[in-house]
């Protein structure tokens, strides 16, 4: 086991890019969760464990308060307490309809779903946990996996297109036929793959880059960074996504800055001139989707619209605990417009902080303003101090899917969901077999950190 090790983290990382691009693939799902379990395990009862750092520690406290949250809408309340509770008249109705009396209930609409969704936040916490208390892996090697994975969907989304988007190539049943979509079901999350990505393969050259002195080590590695320039390039003119025009700029520019070794005058400008990136994005999208040929950007912001005021309605009527994690689409169609109702469905609310919050209500918000003050600060540490590489292109890499989430549900995924995980572990300091490749020379100043 001691050799095959260091590769476990890596390969497993690579699995969940390739089979959990989508809810569809039940067995691969299965699968993911089952290695997490064993993982989640190794973890558990290694004897050489890397000690927690104050971040970790925090970061850690927000994934348990999340756990105990989930659990707790599995319990059975009196029926005097639940049927207090906003947003549950319908249920007592329904019952005093019946003739029957009101039993003990969760706050959970549907338990059952609420387990299930459970079971898929195994695969990121397995990642998570893993990479913070193991030793046996490293920053490249997982980078590397990020690579493989997304080479995997290019060249999948070149099959795709090439076959004119009859579904010889797709992975899924219910999926954007026409559309480079990759491993996924959803062209969108194929896109945020593609801009998480960017920068994490941008550190992975600039950490071979500067860890290299032969002339020839920095041509190989000059090579690998044009190349995956290239296939990243090839992806995103595939993929053709809107949210490209939104975030993918911005993700450009911080890639290309983190490479580079600045003052912290011009990082200021930098940073600055990708606010200004980010805004124009908005901008373009917001204001000129409909002039955007074959970016389908029109319809796609009236349809996000519509779902996003339906979802206001929801959390207005029971935002104090949610309809239970899982519970989106029992919740939405309650509110849905009849009229307008077709053989189309809405299977999420295309913004993951409103899911949320229907689904969580009051303590879904204390949670998510609990982990943003936590990666905001630790973001912030990473281009702040003379920290590696590595943890820029983590806070870029998950600012990129965290933006993303605004506007679709990437981390609904467990390919997305994984990545994301493999970003906060560095944040939060995991080291793995080495210190960071791409640390500055100089040695880590002591900063206070959240």
């Amino acid at each position: 086991m001691s050799r095959a090790a260091p590769f476990v983290l890596p390969a497993y990382l690579f699995a969940c890019l390739l089979l959990g691009g989508s809810a569809q693939g039940m067995w691969g799902n299965a699968a993911l969760q089952l290695i997490a379990i064993a993982i989640l395990a190794w973890a558990a009862l290694s004897s050489d464990a890397q000690p927690l750092g104050r971040p970790a520690r925090r970061l850690m406290i927000l994934v348990s308060a999340t756990l105990l949250l989930v659990l707790a809408q599995l319990v059975p309340l009196p029926p005097a307490l639940w049927s207090a509770l906003p947003g549950r008249q319908f249920v007592v109705s329904g019952f005093e309809q019946l003739g029957m009396p009101l039993p003990w209930l969760p706050i959970s609409l549907s338990p059952a779903d609420t387990l299930a969704t459970a079971v898929t936040l195994l695969p990121p916490l397995a990642l998570l946990v893993a990479m913070l208390r193991l030793r046996s892996w490293s920053r490249p090697a997982m980078f590397a996996a990020v690579g493989l994975g997304t080479a995997v969907s290019v060249l999948l989304g070149v099959l795709q297109l090439s076959s004119g988007g009859t579904g010889a190539w797709y992975f899924y049943e219910r999926t954007n036929l026409g559309v480079a979509v990759g491993v996924f079901a959803n062209g969108n999350h194929f896109a945020t793959l593609l801009m998480a990505a960017t920068p994490l393969l941008a550190a992975l050259a600039a950490t071979r880059w500067r860890s290299r002195r032969g002339r020839q080590q920095r041509a190989l590695a000059g090579a690998l960074a044009v190349g995956g320039s290239i296939l990243l390039l090839i992806g995103a003119a595939l993929n053709g996504s809107s949210a490209m025009l939104l975030i993918g700029p911005p993700v450009l520019a911080a890639s290309a800055l983190l490479a580079l070794r600045v003052s912290r005058r011009r990082l200021r400008q930098g940073l600055l001139a990708i606010g200004v990136l980010l805004l124009a994005g908005i901008g373009v999208v917001g204001f000129a989707g409909k002039a955007l040929p074959g970016w389908g950007t029109g319809a796609s912001i009236e349809t996000r619209v519509d779902y996003w005021s339906t979802s206001l309605r929801a959390i207005a009527d029971q935002p104090l605990t949610g309809s239970g994690v899982g519970t989106f689409l029992q919740s939405f169609r309650r509110f849905e417009d009849p009229a307008r109702v077709d053989r189309f469905y809405v299977n999420h609310a295309h913004n993951d902080y409103l899911e949320l919050l229907i689904e969580a209500g009051v303590p879904a918000a204390i949670l998510l303003i609990g982990f943003f003050w936590w990666w905001a600060g630790r973001a912030a540490e990473a281009w702040r101090g003379p920290g590696a590489v590595e943890e820029k292109a983590a806070a870029v890499a998950s600012a990129a899917i965290l933006l993303h989430s605004l506007i679709d549900y990437p981390l609904r995924t467990a390919a997305i969901a994984a990545l994301f995980a493999v970003c906060l572990a560095l944040l939060a300091g995991a080291r793995g077999s080495g210190r960071g490749q791409g640390e500055d020379e100089q040695q880590r100043a002591r900063h206070a950190t959240l």
